[in-house]
């Protein structure tokens, strides 16, 4: 029982008559417990202990830093650097409970996943990624990402803009990435792989001859259920959360490329993507 609910009780108890030897041999106490518990005008309280692996002060600037360029880096991810860059020893739980207040908790929306046999399915999207330079210009970078339903397998290629032509061409290096093509390709309804129609989608001629030659199932997620395609919406996330935050640290060439950001993009699936046990499958995602 805790000390508060404990010390309730005994007030309570005691109030209705009840004496400390009768409230001894209930709660199986001693009796000088039961006097002092009494005797105290609000429940004891415990001094709060330090953590076992505190922060140094390089540490705790790096943190800050950190959360301050990218406030919604991952706990994981964080725990990574503050390991592999400065030698930090605690347990990731250990971790958590010092870093949680430094930033203010957020709250995700849970999401359903609707399973897939292994080279049923492959979920595409477009994320934006930001601004970041490219050449001699700062420019707006979209991220072409793929995934495979069953395995979880990401491919990430990026591109400076959204056409149809672009799409076309990033989203067969994806798959190229994956290893293959599976029976379906499932996109939202984009103009690029779709015409909007009432009774349903109408793919494009285009992306539809795509489809054909590389042997896949051309299908578009419901309207206003973007969750349809939970699977690259939760990799889009990943992006957001990690995937950026992970590569403003990292040192860039003096005129970085569309192929510069590729490697980068593969780098991070590598390290930060495949040796991860998923959640809902319980596999290595590289492994599976």
């Amino acid at each position: 029982m805790e000390s508060e609910e404990l010390w309730m009780e005994l007030h309570v108890l005691h109030q209705h008559g009840w004496s400390v030897s009768a409230l001894a041999r209930h709660f199986k106490l001693n009796r000088r417990t039961v006097r002092r518990e009494l005797d105290a005008e609000r429940p004891p309280g415990y001094p709060q202990r330090a953590p076992r692996h505190p922060f140094t002060e390089a540490q705790l600037a790096h943190i800050e830093r950190r959360l301050l360029m990218c406030p919604v880096l991952r706990a994981t991810d964080l725990h990574h650097e503050l390991r592999t860059e400065y030698g930090y020893a605690g347990s990731y739980w250990t971790f958590l409970r010092q870093v949680r207040p430094l930033r203010p908790a957020t709250a995700h929306e849970p999401e359903v996943r609707f399973e897939t046999l292994a080279g049923v399915q492959t979920q595409a999207d477009w994320k934006h990624i930001g601004s970041w330079p490219l050449g001699e210009e700062l420019v707006e970078l979209h991220a072409m990402v793929a995934i495979l339903g069953h395995s979880r397998m990401p491919a990430i290629r990026i591109a400076a803009s959204c056409t149809r032509e672009v799409s076309f061409e990033r989203l067969v290096r994806c798959l190229d990435d994956l290893g293959g093509v599976t029976r379906e390709l499932l996109t939202d309804r984009d103009t690029v792989f779709c015409n909007h129609a009432a009774e349903g989608p109408l793919f494009v001629p285009e992306w539809v001859d795509l489809c054909a030659l590389l042997g896949a199932v051309p299908r578009a997620c419901r309207p206003y259920r973007a969750k349809t395609k939970g699977k690259v919406e939760r990799e889009n996330r990943e992006l957001e959360q990690s995937f950026r935050c992970w590569l403003t640290g990292q040192v860039m060439p003096p005129r970085p490329t569309i192929a510069d950001y590729d490697a980068f993009a593969l780098r991070w699936i590598q390290e930060r993507i495949l040796p991860r046990r998923h959640r809902t499958t319980q596999r290595i995602i590289g492994e599976a």
